[in-house]
C-alpha cells in the first residue's frame, strides 16, 4: 500500500485535517470549527486550545474512516497555520492567556510608528509593516501590558506553538519570520539595531530565534499522540508555513508568471519570481521564503469573503444562491454604486489598518441584488488594484488560479476574471489547497519528488478555466477608476 501524508491546515475559522497519497489523491479528511473573539472593536483572538481540540477531533474522525492498514502507512505531517497569530507561551511552550489573531489590528500605532522610521530593513516588505504582524504586536503588549510581558517567556507564532505540541520542539518558522517578522537573509536576518530603534531591543530573548525552513525536519510526531490515535511511531514531521503560502503550493503556482488566489475570508495574492524588485504597497520581496532561489511577492485584502456573509448575516435568512440570482439582474456598476472593501481595513496596496468600508451612491431604488454585487465588485477591484501594483514592480502575472470558497460562486468568479482581465484557473486542489501544499512540502521532504515541479506535475490536475469576457473590460475600465478615485479620498481624510 502507498505511503500516506498526514496534513492539517489551521484556519482562521476552522481546522482541517487530511490524508494524502503521493498521487496528489485525497483519501480522507474532516474539519472542526472554532470560535473567534472580538474583545474590542479591531480586535480578535482565539483560544489555542480550540486549536488542538479541534485538531484531535478532526484526526480522530479521519483515522476512524480508514482502514487500520492504511493509517500504518502514515510517513509524515506537514501543517499550515494562519499567521500573525501570536501565542504568548511559558518555559514549558504552554500557552499564557488567548492568542491575538492575524485580523487584529490593535497594534496600528504601533506600526504607524515602525513605519515613520524609514529603515532600510522596511525596504523588504514593500516599505512598511502591517499592524496584523509579530512585531507590531509584541511592542503592543510591551507598551500596554508591561508586567504581563515580563512574565511571558516567548512569543511566537501559531505555527511554532503547533509544532511544540506535536514534537516538543520549538523553531521560528523561516517562512513566517520572513514574511510577517522582518526577518531578512540578505542582511543576516533581524537587525538589533532596528529593533532597538523601535523600542524592541529585548525582541531576541522574546522569541525563538532558531529558524527552521520550509520542508526542514522539525522532529517526529510524539508518542503519546501516536499511541492515542493508533499512529506508527515513526511518523517525521516537516516544517510547514503559513496557509496562503501553502495554498500557492497547493494550487501549483511554483513557477512565475501564475498568481495564486486564496479566495476566502480574506483574499491573499502570492506570486514568484526569481527577480528581485520592489514594489511599492506590496509585501516583500521576501527571498527564499518558499522555495530555494525564488522571490515571494504577497497581495491581500484582509476582508472579502468576510463581507459577504456580514451581508447575508445582516439582511436575514436568506441563501447565497438567491442573492446570487438578484445579482445576476443587476448590470455591472451595481445600478450606480461604488463599494470600498476596507471593512477591516486595507492590507495591500494601502497598507492601512484605519480605512474602512463604504457604500457609495445608495438610494431608495437600490436592491438588495444591487448591494450584493457591488460588494463583489469591489473586492474584485481591490484584487485588480493588488495585481497592478505589482505590475509596477515589473511582476508579471498572465494567470490566476484559485483556491477557496469563492471558488464555488460562478458569478463572483466571472466579475474577478472580467475586472482583473486574467483567465482563472481551477485545479483538483482548488477546495482542499492548503492540505495539498502541506502534502507536496511532506512528499518532496520525504524524497518522493525531487522538485516542486515534478511533484506539481503529479499531483496536481486543471479542472475548468474561467476566462474574462472581453465585452465588459472597458466598462469595469471606468468603474475601476472610480474604485482608485475614492480609495484616494479615503485615504486624504486619513491625512494620507
Amino acid at each position: 500500500m502507498a505511503d500516506l501524508l498526514l496534513v492539517a491546515d489551521f484556519g482562521t475559522q476552522s481546522v482541517r485535517v487530511g490524508l494524502i497519497d503521493q498521487t496528489g489523491i485525497l483519501i480522507a479528511e474532516h474539519s472542526t470549527s472554532y470560535p473567534t473573539a472580538y474583545p474590542h472593536p479591531g480586535w480578535a483572538e482565539q483560544k489555542p486550545s480550540d486549536w488542538i481540540n479541534g485538531f484531535k477531533r478532526s484526526l480522530g474522525a479521519v483515522i476512524k474512516s480508514v482502514t487500520l492498514q492504511s493509517s500504518d502507512t502514515i510517513v509524515a505531517l506537514s501543517i499550515s497555520a494562519t499567521s500573525s497569530t501570536v501565542v504568548p507561551i511559558d518555559k514549558n511552550g504552554n500557552a499564557i492567556g488567548d492568542a491575538i489573531l492575524w485580523m487584529d489590528c490593535r497594534a496600528a500605532d504601533q506600526a504607524e510608528m515602525i513605519n515613520a522610521t524609514r529603515n532600510p530593513v522596511l525596504e523588504y516588505c514593500g516599505g512598511a509593516v502591517s499592524a496584523e504582524w509579530l512585531i507590531p504586536k509584541i511592542l503592543w503588549n510591551k507598551q500596554n501590558h508591561q508586567v504581563m510581558y515580563d512574565q511571558i517567556y516567548k512569543f511566537i507564532e501559531q505555527l511554532d506553538f503547533l509544532n511544540i505540541y506535536f514534537t516538543g520542539e520549538l523553531f521560528s518558522s523561516q517562512c513566517n519570520a520572513t514574511c510577517k517578522a522582518n526577518y531578512v537573509t540578505a542582511l543576516g536576518g533581524w537587525k538589533a539595531e532596528f529593533l532597538a530603534s523601535i523600542g524592541l531591543g529585548d525582541f531576541l530573548d522574546k522569541i525563538a530565534t532558531e529558524t527552521v525552513s520550509v520542508g526542514a525536519p522539525v522532529g517526529l510526531l510524539k508518542t503519546s499522540l501516536c499511541e492515542e490515535f493508533g499512529l506508527p511511531n515513526h511518523v517525521a514531521v516537516f516544517q510547514g508555513c503559513i496557509d496562503a503560502y501553502a495554498g500557492m503550493i497547493g494550487l501549483g503556482a511554483v513557477r512565475e508568471g501564475i498568481m495564486a488566489t486564496i479566495m476566502g475570508t480574506s483574499f491573499v495574492e502570492l506570486c514568484l519570481s526569481p527577480i528581485e524588485s520592489r514594489p511599492s504597497g506590496i509585501w516583500g520581496p521576501y527571498k527564499n521564503a518558499l522555495i530555494d532561489g525564488y522571490y515571494v511577492y504577497e497581495g491581500g485584502q484582509v476582508a472579502a469573503g468576510s463581507i459577504i456573509k456580514w451581508f447575508k448575516n445582516l439582511i436575514g435568512d436568506i441563501d447565497y444562491d438567491l442573492l446570487s440570482e438578484e445579482a445576476i439582474k443587476s448590470p455591472i456598476g451595481s445600478n450606480g454604486l461604488i463599494t470600498l472593501d476596507f471593512f477591516q481595513g486595507n492590507r495591500t496596496p494601502y497598507k492601512e489598518p484605519r480605512l474602512r468600508g463604504e457604500i457609495k451612491g445608495l438610494t431608495l431604488s437600490h436592491t438588495r441584488g444591487d448591494i450584493y454585487r457591488s460588494l463583489m465588485e469591489s473586492v474584485a477591484f481591490g484584487t485588480r488594484n493588488v495585481l497592478e501594483t505589482m505590475g509596477k514592480g515589473n511582476v508579471v502575472i498572465d494567470e490566476f488560479v484559485a483556491s477557496g470558497g469563492v471558488t464555488k460562486d460562478t458569478l463572483w468568479l466571472s466579475i474577478i476574471a472580467d475586472v482583473c482581465n486574467v483567465p482563472i484557473s481551477i485545479v483538483n486542489s482548488s477546495t482542499y489547497a492548503g492540505l495539498m501544499g502541506s502534502a507536496i512540502i511532506a512528499a518532496i521532504s520525504c524524497n518522493m519528488y525531487g522538485s516542486y515541479e515534478e511533484a506539481v506535475s503529479v499531483m496536481i490536475k486543471n479542472d475548468r478555466m474561467v476566462e474574462p469576457d472581453n465585452r465588459q473590460i472597458g466598462a469595469y475600465d471606468r468603474l475601476f477608476a472610480m474604485y482608485l478615485e475614492e480609495s484616494e479620498e479615503a485615504m486624504k481624510k486619513l491625512g494620507k
